[in-house]
């Protein structure tokens, strides 16, 4: 069974990494939210030090998923938010469309995208410009040389025209060098073949749902937090300014009120 973490007392939020990153990279959100929510978190099939060499779940945005609902059926959570950092939002999209609001009540996506590659009438791809035989490179790259793979997806997570604290730097490389490279290739090419766009608007039909955007994300540089907001126009879409691809690390206080107030639903969040 895949490892995780489970914290504090109150609410249940449970949160899922990005790609190549383990839930260390939410240490300080943990901390925080843990002391009026309980936080749950869980590694990615192949992903961090914590996870179980005997776990065989499937390095796939489905095997997540599954893993993610049994997760929660044995622990016993009801009513939890689902918090989804970039693929780990995808993983949330693939439980909910699969498993349904079984053990949920809310979904918090964080800088992703519904479609990752481009096509005639998709311009909010990764980097703006991954195309599918861009995305086959990109995959065969992790395998060949993975320290290179992650330094890139790492340095370019932050927001654009930002020299990126060096604690934090060095957190995010560190971690990323704890995944298993055949297990991140896996995912990585699950997840640039599937898309969202017409299936996102049901799984979120009448789930209360935020949308968090990096204003300055080079991950998702282009207007990607305006087509979600006409999109779903009955979610909440909250966009941070000075925020790259990881709006929890680059603006963590705005980041923990916001999730705080939307957990609540008792007040919008403030800037």
């Amino acid at each position: 069974m895949i490892r995780f973490d489970d914290q504090g007392s109150g609410p249940p939020i449970v949160l899922l990494p990005g790609l190549a990153a383990t839930s260390r990279v939410f240490d300080g959100t943990v901390r925080d939210l843990s002391r009026d929510h309980r936080v749950i978190t869980l590694e990615l099939p192949g992903h961090g030090d914590r996870t179980d060499p005997a776990d065989d779940t499937p390095a796939t945005v489905s095997g997540a998923a599954g893993a993610l609902h049994t997760l929660l059926d044995r622990l016993g959570v009801t009513e939890a938010t689902l918090l989804g950092w970039s693929l780990g939002a995808t993983v949330a999209y693939a439980y909910l469309e699969r498993f349904g609001r079984k053990h949920v009540r809310a979904l918090v996506s964080v800088d992703q995208s519904p479609r990752l590659v481009l096509d005639r009438d998709w311009p909010h791809a990764a980097f703006g410009a991954l195309d599918e035989d861009g995305a086959r490179d990109l995959a065969r790259g992790v395998t060949a040389d993975f320290a290179a793979f992650t330094a890139n997806l790492v340095g370019g997570s932050f927001a654009a025209g930002t020299e990126p604290a060096a604690e934090a730097h060095g957190l995010l490389v560190s971690e990323a060098l704890r995944c298993d490279p055949v297990a991140v290739r896996s995912l990585l090419a699950d997840v640039t073949g599937q898309d969202w766009r017409e299936r996102l608007p049901l799984v979120t039909s009448s789930l209360p749902t935020l949308f968090v955007h990096g204003a300055r994300s080079r991950v998702y540089p282009t207007a990607l937090g305006r087509w979600l907001g006409d999109t779903l126009p009955s979610a909440r879409l909250e966009v941070f300014d000075s925020s790259g691809h990881l709006p929890f690390l680059e603006e963590p206080e705005r980041f923990l009120r916001t999730v705080r107030a939307f957990t609540a639903h008792d007040k919008e969040p403030t800037p």
